[in-house]
């Protein structure tokens, strides 16, 4: 993005004091807040502003950085009776604290101006170049950071309600001081009050969490690949199932990652050992043994509070994500539509980046309309613009509009299963290609998905030409039941739709556009056809066959229905491709890798898998 830099800006530190006490020292937790506003604010004049909170700001502790070992069998249970009740956070209990924790103003400071030599982490250009267009950028770090107080308990109620007392303050709601010790009070008086959140991955995540509190001042999020259900984002189904490429990932890691507060020797040996005890709180509050959802997860699902939302949503997601898949934006899409907020959604065929540059999609300047109708009151008509953008993969310059997403002429059809009876998969990662030591996980990929070998008994497989001459577009999430015997007392179970057919595909290639568009780019192709592209996965725990918190103990040989839904997806077939359906175990790249081998004997005859199918 060009950045003129025409706008003289200042940039100052202070210290927000938050409703929290995570790390229990009798205050209330400050916050470092970083801001870069225009120097005209100086001279009374007001303007909106752009926060961005984000947890990596202050660097990470790369050497705590240790996954968890993902070569283990998944645990037996006993027959759970948990209800759903038992699982259910309540957000309108009060936030604790002591009494005497808010601190005595000791005076008055107009500024807090330092010098801008702070290097953060995971910041985009954006915000420079909406400096220049009248935005205030801030810029906070949250609990648990460099230069911060408390602990990173991620996700959590207290981090959002951390990240929602920047807006306060931006209101004149809470105060702000200009270091952590003397009390000296600064308010934000050269902003409107219209704030808006903005930014990609886990900096996305929160801008979904603080607009679920229903926070009065924030006008507009732009949540880029961002997580609207944590248990979601590290589980399916009663399992472990964190992004694609990060196996042995988990909430524990992730809070220990941005816990860099540590960095800071001093501060660090003070709160140890209290940081150590919440840590293991939070441990045990994941339950990775037994990948259950529960009132910690329950915590962490921001959709609970989609009736709180005020914001108006403008989402940014990957269709090729697999780190935050589409399971996070398009549910959080879905009920934003049914609560009727204004809302937008773009869809692009890149990875988990940024697409402010991507060419012919035009997104920084709907980004631009956005922030300037809902913060600065301009009557652009951005809100009439279509509601859903689909970046085609068969296309890069087509861009399917509508207002509802799936559109409204998706029906689901059903995948042509044949009759088979029962069909017996042999779930036993040895007799593959898998090697644990080399890890060659595509190798596994390629033989799950095109092996023709009769004594291959990984997994069942259907294929389907569709017939069609013209493109057939996917969009939505496919569901798969059947029933199924298994041997042991537990299982994963495993299900991916393919697309089969010769053609360079898209890639995540980043190529610099020429000519009218330069400064742009686009997404690269392969250098030679590939053979299948995978659409969509889904994973379930055996044991979780009725609902995502409560474990049903199996009979071994006993038959059980089971149902999957995969990750949804929008994606077209091109001409002469043909769809695959396959049935499988142990997914070598995303589940846990058990040794244990187990038979599934599944009745084809009771299996239906229904495709969403846009009618053209």
């Amino acid at each position: 993005m060009k950045i003129e830099n025409k706008t003289e800006c200042i940039f100052e530190k202070v210290y927000i004091e938050t409703p929290v006490d995570t790390d229990r020292d009798g205050k209330a937790d400050l916050i470092a807040a970083y801001i870069r506003r225009p120097a005209s604010t100086l001279d009374g004049e007001k303007v909106p502003a752009v926060l961005v909170a984000n947890p990596y700001l202050m660097t990470c502790n790369e050497d705590w950085y240790v996954p968890h070992d993902v070569n283990r069998e998944v645990r037996v249970y006993p027959q759970q009776d948990i209800t759903e009740d038992e699982v259910r956070f309540d957000f309108s209990a009060p936030l604790r604290l002591a009494a005497g924790s808010f601190r005595t103003p000791a005076g008055e400071a107009k500024t807090a101006i330092v010098p801008e030599d702070v290097e953060f982490e995971c910041i985009s250009d954006l915000y420079r170049y909406l400096n220049q267009k009248g935005y205030a950028s801030v810029f906070c770090g949250g609990l648990g950071t460099r230069g911060s107080e408390g602990y990173t308990l991620t996700g959590s109620r207290e981090e959002v309600m951390a990240f929602k007392s920047v807006i306060d303050w931006l209101n004149g709601r809470c105060r702000a001081f200009t270091n952590k010790t003397d009390n000296i009070q600064i308010k934000a008086d050269w902003c409107t009050g219209n704030v808006a959140m903005s930014a990609k991955s886990y900096l996305g995540t929160m801008c979904i969490g603080v607009a679920a509190t229903g926070v009065e001042g924030l006008k507009a999020i732009i949540p880029e690949a961002g997580i609207s259900n944590w248990y979601d984002y590290y589980r399916s189904g009663g399992l472990n199932v964190p992004a694609l490429e990060w196996q042995g990932d988990d909430l524990d890691i992730l809070a220990k990652y941005c816990f860099s507060r540590a960095k800071d020797a001093d501060d660090y040996a003070a709160v140890k050992d209290g940081y150590a005890e919440a840590h293991a709180a939070l441990v045990a509050g994941e339950d990775r043994d037994s990948a259950n959802y529960n009132r910690f997860w329950d915590e962490r699902n921001y959709l609970n509070q989609i009736d709180n939302f005020k914001a108006a949503v403008f989402i940014i997601h990957g269709l090729n994500d697999w780190n935050v898949k589409t399971n996070q934006c398009l549910p959080l899409f879905r009920a934003l539509e049914e609560h009727g907020i204004d809302r937008k959604i773009l869809l692009h065929q890149g990875e988990h980046i940024y697409v402010y540059d991507l060419e012919g999609a035009g997104v920084l300047g709907m980004v631009e309309r956005w922030l300037d109708h809902y913060l600065k009151g301009e009557d652009n008509g951005v809100e009439k613009e279509p509601k859903v953008l689909v970046e085609s993969n068969t296309d890069q310059s087509l861009w399917l509009a509508s207002d509802t997403w799936p559109p409204k002429s998706m029906e689901y059809v059903k995948f042509p299963v044949s009759s088979e009876g029962k069909s017996v998969i042999r779930d036993d990662l040895s007799a593959t290609v898998y090697d644990r030591e080399k890890d060659n996980q595509k190798e596994w990929l390629d033989e799950l998905v095109l092996s023709e070998d009769e004594s291959y008994r990984n997994r069942l497989k259907w294929t389907w030409d569709t017939g069609s001459e013209k493109p057939v577009r996917i969009a939505g999430s496919v569901r798969v039941s059947f029933e199924a015997a298994i041997d042991k007392k537990t299982a994963i179970l495993s299900a991916m739709l393919v697309d089969i057919g010769e053609e360079r595909r898209i890639t995540a290639e980043q190529i610099p556009s020429e000519g009218k568009e330069e400064g742009t780019f686009r997404f690269g192709l392969e250098e030679t056809p590939s053979k299948y592209k995978v659409i969509s996965r889904g994973w379930l725990n055996a044991q979780n066959r009725s609902c995502l918190w409560s474990k049903e103990e199996i009979a071994p040989g006993r038959s059980y229905k089971y149902e999957i839904d995969m990750v949804p997806t929008d994606h077209t077939l091109a001409p002469g491709h043909r769809l695959a359906l396959i049935i499988y175990g142990i997914d070598a790249q995303q589940t846990q890798r058990p040794e244990t081998v187990t038979e599934i004997t599944v009745d084809t005859d009771k299996t239906e898998v229904l495709v969403p199918f846009v009618k053209q």
